[in-house]
């Protein structure tokens, strides 16, 4: 067993508790949080912090070799840079490439994360992860003639990331979005997410792009499509694939140009919302409005996405973009809802018994100093978000990592 003691503990629990000279006792499981807990402790130092650790929900990690290979500035543009590099920075991306990714987040605090695996060759790496991993293997394909080779492919991957499955390692299933996935594979998928029981992300209306062309067949996408695919035409509409996630625990991508019946709609079948601010505006595609979401009561999550589209795998400096990006909201408030984004909200996602300092919970946890005293509790979420990059120490079931 071991006990920490910090200036403040911050709990993420259902009353958001802020503890202040409080201590937190775990083995591989929080066994306690107060004060006066059994045994001796060891206190981290003036202006400490014990939170539990970050969780990046959404990452694309194949991507990491990335650097200047993309073009940002326009969502199309920055799509047909993809498709003519992917494979060139697949190649790249290799054992060193995996680790370094790891380690920034893992500096960064992280102890989990969700990665979406499209081709499977992630896996030899990602296997032996000294942080934990929900692997979502993602299928595309818009092509009926080929949809049955799409879908073995997919459930070899699947089926293959199975034998992996452990208290650090979870598959899962990802559903690029409702302009790459044809509908028959969707149902196929979901199924299956279904029978596992685990979860399902899909990237959800991104752009202005993909609402023109889901809605009316129109706009970028319809070029997009007659230059790639020879495919122009939609396969399904908005509101049809959200119904399909019905009974799911889904988590949807961006959302930035969901309107309010999708988002009504979100809602209803219990799903959640992944934001990525920082991917958002390098493809200058807007901003996710919290509001609505909020109003909606539909919980999200903060994430940096990949290196395709994003320039740190570091979750704070993702968070603290979120804080200065959404200048309609009051600094303060969103905070607090800043960190329960990469913490609570973000364990119910990926379907992991972390994300606060509770009775039960696995002992995920993160410690460092903040560079002063913070007079306020209230002021205490906005103040970690300002000041912190990297952590002190990180405990994955108990365990410096």
């Amino acid at each position: 067993m071991i006990k920490l003691k910090a200036d403040y503990v911050v709990t993420m629990n259902e009353k958001n508790e802020i503890l202040l000279n409080a201590e937190v006792l775990f083995s591989d499981k929080i066994i306690d949080v107060g004060y006066n807990l059994p045994g001796e402790s060891i206190y981290l130092g003036k202006n400490s912090v014990i939170m539990p650790a970050l969780i990046n929900t959404h990452t694309h990690l194949e991507f990491s070799k990335n650097k200047t290979s993309l073009n940002y500035g326009d969502f199309i543009t920055w799509l047909d840079s993809v498709i003519d590099s992917r494979e060139e920075l697949f190649i790249q991306c290799k054992g060193e490439c995996y680790k370094s990714a790891i380690e920034e987040m893992k500096k960064s605090g992280v102890c989990a994360f969700g990665e979406i695996s499209s081709s499977g060759e992630d896996l030899k790496y990602l296997k032996h992860s000294p942080l934990k991993v929900v692997y979502f293997n993602e299928i595309i394909g818009t092509n009926p003639a080929i949809a049955d080779a799409v879908y073995q492919d997919f459930l070899a991957r699947f089926k293959e990331s199975k034998t992996l499955q452990s208290d650090t390692f979870k598959p899962a299933i990802s559903i690029h979005s409702p302009y790459s996935v044809h509908p028959l594979l969707m149902d196929k998928v979901i199924y299956i997410a279904k029978k596992e029981n685990v979860p399902i992300q899909a990237h959800f209306m991104e752009s202005l792009a993909e609402r023109k062309w889901l809605d009316k067949g129109e706009g970028e996408f319809k070029i997009f499509f007659e230059k790639h695919f020879k495919n122009a035409k939609p396969l399904i509409k908005p509101m049809e694939f959200l119904e399909k996630f019905e009974n799911t625990n889904t988590t949807f991508i961006h959302c930035v140009y969901a309107n309010d019946k999708e988002l009504q709609k979100i809602s209803e079948i219990n799903a959640s919302i992944a934001h990525c601010p920082i991917s958002n505006r390098l493809l200058n595609v807007g901003k996710l409005d919290l509001e609505k979401v909020k109003n909606h009561s539909i919980p999200y999550s903060v994430a940096t996405d990949g290196m395709s589209s994003n320039y740190s795998l570091n979750l704070f400096k993702e968070i603290r973009a979120a804080l200065l990006m959404h200048t309609d909201l009051h600094p303060k408030y969103l905070a607090k809802d800043l960190l329960k984004s990469v913490t609570i909200n973000a364990a119910n996602q990926l379907k992991l018994n972390n994300g606060s300092i509770e009775k039960g919970k696995d002992a995920d946890l993160i410690t460092f100093k903040l560079p002063g005293k913070v007079k306020e509790k209230e002021n205490i979420p906005m103040q970690i978000i300002l000041h912190t990059n990297e952590v002190e120490e990180l405990y994955i079931n108990g365990k410096k990592v």
